[in-house]
């Protein structure tokens, strides 16, 4: 008899003791459209009941449409629901092109000097449609801008596992190696100590806990309760008392998405796969995208170094900030790449092979090596990069 990854649940809660009668333990693992584990969308590993229950209390946050009431917009935002951007291929995932949010700076034209405008980079593309002046900015102050494409959530708690050190023991900032990539940790001071960023494009956000916050406020114009690490919004001038969010509910966000489990390989047994995986290798492309990073409970086979690289052509202009300056972005990790396009920061990318295409800067070399590849070796790659 073959078992289902929901019937391994239930067998593995049996055999730990702790089945329950729960009717939410239940319902969340027999249906109602909540995976099981194992299953995209679903938590990571077994759960015990009580944690099952925060988990899909902090599903249900993040799946939901909040309302002026709730605080929603400050005034601008950028949907109405954690879902709304996160939802490809699954609750958690990325998110489409047309959902991209955009950023805007000065720098005179591309001369410098680079200037953040008033109030920082951010700039919401919406605004409630109580709210006077709908969708209508002034950007005289802006001649630079950058779009930044929804990034997939899923697998973030083991990404959160990672230690500073094993992060930056793959720093190469001189590129003493003399391969032509120098990527750098993001460092970030936090309360004056210093941390290292895991999370966004340029790896700005070093914990999943610090995420919700940042999203909520940045995101959803909600504001959340101050930890003192410089995240939360805590206040906003509309009518609905602060914090909009309480603590209880960032800790069941948070966990919600610390426990979604990570995207799964589909077939890597497959020989054109294996070839692929090969050659992705030989290539160099494994030197930013390293398959696997040791987390505290084990190898986190996520694809990337956390690296912050300089990978778009002397041309580029962008946003800049400190430690991650224009054209340097986050080594994106690669699992589950294969349903999250488009791709780069932007979404300048439609296919896996426009997004190789699309490297330059420390990238130049490796992308260069891929386009010389037969034909065959470069669609066995390809192959590779959709199994993860």
């Amino acid at each position: 008899m073959t078992t289902t990854p929901r019937l391994s649940f239930f067998l593995a809660l049996a055999t730990a003791g702790v089945l329950t009668s729960s009717a939410t333990l239940l319902a969340a693992q027999d249906g109602n459209d909540v995976p099981g584990v194992g299953e995209p969308g679903g938590p990571g590993r077994v759960l015990a009941p009580a944690e099952m229950e925060q988990w899909l209390r902090g599903r249900e946050l993040f799946d939901l449409s909040f309302h002026r009431s709730r605080g929603l917009g400050a005034p601008e935002m950028n949907a109405n629901s954690c879902r709304a951007c996160h939802q490809d291929p699954v609750l958690g995932g990325s998110g489409a092109l047309e959902l991209n949010v955009s950023r805007f700076a000065h720098d005179n034209g591309g001369a410098g000097p680079y200037m953040d405008l008033p109030g920082g980079q951010g700039l919401s593309k919406l605004r409630p449609p109580y709210v006077f002046g709908r969708e209508e900015y002034d950007e005289t102050l802006a001649d630079v801008f950058e779009q930044r494409q929804t990034p997939s959530l899923l697998g973030g708690g083991l990404i959160d596992t990672i230690p500073d050190a094993v992060i930056t023991a793959n720093e190469d900032p001189t590129d003493s190696d003399m391969d032509g990539i120098h990527g750098v940790a993001r460092h970030l001071m936090i309360n004056g100590v210093e941390e290292i960023g895991r999370f966004g494009w340029k790896a700005q956000v070093p914990h999943v806990v610090d995420f919700v916050r940042d999203a909520m406020g940045g995101e959803l114009g909600i504001t959340t309760p101050v930890d003192g690490r410089g995240f939360a919004m805590a206040a906003d001038a509309d009518t609905t008392p602060d914090p909009e969010l309480t603590l209880a509910e960032v800790d069941d966000l948070a966990f919600f998405l610390t426990e979604l489990g990570p995207p799964l390989r589909k077939n890597p047994t497959s020989p054109v796969v294996l070839q692929g995986e090969a050659l992705f290798a030989s290539t160099g492309c494994a030197t930013c995208h390293v398959p696997e990073l040791m987390g505290t409970g084990g190898p986190v086979p996520l694809y990337s170094n956390l690296l912050v690289h300089d990978v778009m052509d002397s041309s580029y202009r962008g946003m800049s900030e400190p430690g991650a300056g224009v054209g340097f972005f986050r080594t994106p990790p690669l699992w589950g790449i294969g349903e999250t396009a488009p791709y780069m920061h932007d979404g300048r990318a439609e296919t896996l092979l426009d997004a190789i295409s699309a490297h330059h800067g420390e990238a130049q070399n490796v992308r260069d090596d891929f386009l010389a590849l037969p034909g065959a070796d470069r669609n066995a790659l390809l192959a590779f990069l959709r199994d993860l």
